[in-house]
């Protein structure tokens, strides 16, 4: 697996849009299993698509129904971006190449990028 995700941890959603990660720096070698924290993100039940996170805890959370959620404290706080409810569709897949540069892919085309300052 990259270097990024056993550095930020794993993520997994569950049923109803629920969320749950691991502490950083997992060890996948190891024979244990992985512990995972729940998040407290409601998405009023809108499966979890992608996570990415942004830098060690800024996360960005795409959702169907085209909706897009941030947290600033590796997900103990969660923050819906408004203007992404007005998006036909699905967003699919976050991808941040730094703390300044990021695009959301998502159905019909949508394809948002960020803008620091502004988000999106």
């Amino acid at each position: 697996l990259s270097k990024e995700i056993q550095k930020n941890g794993v993520w997994m959603s569950t049923r109803g849009g629920g969320l749950g990660f691991t502490e950083s720096n997992v060890d996948f070698d190891s024979v244990n299993g992985f512990d995972f924290i729940s998040s407290p993100i409601k998405t009023g039940g809108y499966g979890i698509l992608d996570v990415a996170f942004k830098t060690k805890d800024e996360l960005w959370v795409a959702c169907g129904g085209g909706i897009l959620y941030k947290s600033m404290n590796r997900g103990k706080t969660w923050e819906k971006e408004p203007e992404t409810e007005k998006i036909t569709g699905n967003l699919y897949k976050i991808k941040f190449f730094n703390s300044e540069s990021g695009f959301v892919l998502g159905s019909n085309g949508v394809l948002l990028k960020y803008l620091p300052g502004k988000n999106y």
